[in-house]
């Protein structure tokens, strides 16, 4: 199966379930991995016959900002169940969401929820 991937996608939902997280927006980097089959995008070079990276961005972003997520792990089915439904050529989607601005002291980097779904 070919994969399509977006990379570090910075996204700024309303997300968090401390006072202080939600008082504002929390950024979050995305990692999106899609997995459909290109050979015909690859042989005609037809942007039909794919999927539009620059569409499932937009996409992204939306679901970041439709609504108040408490958990990353929401924010991260959001994110899937909207790829799922908006193309369907993908018939599989990783996807990895980090969180930087932690709610407590930590000597640590991010928190990563990874979510790894077929159709």
């Amino acid at each position: 199966m070919d994969r399509m991937s977006l990379v570090n996608m910075v996204l700024f939902p309303r997300l968090g379930v401390t006072e202080w997280e939600k008082e504002g927006v929390n950024k979050v980097a995305l990692d999106l991995d899609l997995y459909l089959d290109m050979e015909a995008a690859a042989r005609e070079d037809r942007m039909s016959a794919t999927v539009d990276y620059s569409e499932v961005y937009t996409r992204v972003q939306e679901v970041s900002k439709v609504r108040k997520y408490h958990l990353i792990e929401s924010l991260t089915h959001d994110i899937v169940q909207t790829v799922f439904e908006s193309f369907p050529q993908v018939v599989r989607v990783v996807a990895r969401l980090r969180k930087k601005n932690l709610p407590f002291d930590a000597n640590l980097d991010h928190v990563e929820v990874s979510l790894d779904r077929s159709r």
